[in-house]
C-alpha cells in the first residue's frame, strides 16, 4: 500500500509538473508574440524613416542638379562676357593704334584680330575721317 501511495504521489507530482511546464510554455509563447509584434512595429517605423530619407535625398539631388545647371549657365555667361570684353578691348586698342598711324598688319599682330577684322576697322576709321569733311561741304 505504501508503494501504491508513493506511486500515486509521483503520478500527481508529474501531473503538476506537466501543468506548470504547460503554463510556462504558454506564457513564454505570449511573450514571444509580443516581442514579435514590437519588432514588426520597429521594422515598420524604420521603413518609414528610410522612405522619408530616400524621398528627401531624391529631392535634394534634384535641387542639386538644378543648382548645377544654373551654375553652368552662369559660368557660360561669364565666359561670354569675358570674351566680349576682351574683344571690345582689342577693338578699342586697334582704334588707338590706327589713330597713331598703325597698319593693318600691326593690328593683326598686336590686337589679335583676324585680317578681315583689321581691314574692316581700318576702313571704318578712314570713313569716319572723311565723314566730317564731306558734311562741311554741304
Amino acid at each position: 500500500m505504501e508503494s501504491q501511495w508513493v506511486f500515486n504521489f509521483l503520478l500527481v507530482l508529474q501531473f503538476l509538473l506537466l501543468v506548470a511546464l504547460a503554463v510556462w510554455a504558454f506564457r513564454l509563447s505570449r511573450k514571444l508574440k509580443r516581442f514579435e509584434r514590437s519588432a514588426q512595429e520597429v521594422e515598420q517605423a524604420q521603413k518609414k524613416q528610410v522612405q522619408v530619407l530616400a524621398s528627401g535625398s531624391i529631392g535634394m539631388g534634384r535641387r542639386l542638379v538644378a543648382i548645377e545647371k544654373r551654375l553652368n549657365m552662369a559660368v557660360e555667361r561669364q565666359s561670354e562676357l569675358i570674351s566680349k570684353e576682351g574683344s571690345s578691348v582689342s577693338y578699342n586698342r586697334a582704334m588707338e593704334l590706327l589713330e597713331m598711324g598703325a597698319s593693318v598688319d600691326d593690328l593683326v599682330s598686336k590686337c589679335g584680330l583676324i585680317r578681315a577684322e583689321a581691314e574692316l576697322i581700318s576702313l571704318l576709321k578712314k570713313e569716319s575721317r572723311k565723314a566730317p569733311s564731306s558734311s562741311q561741304s554741304y
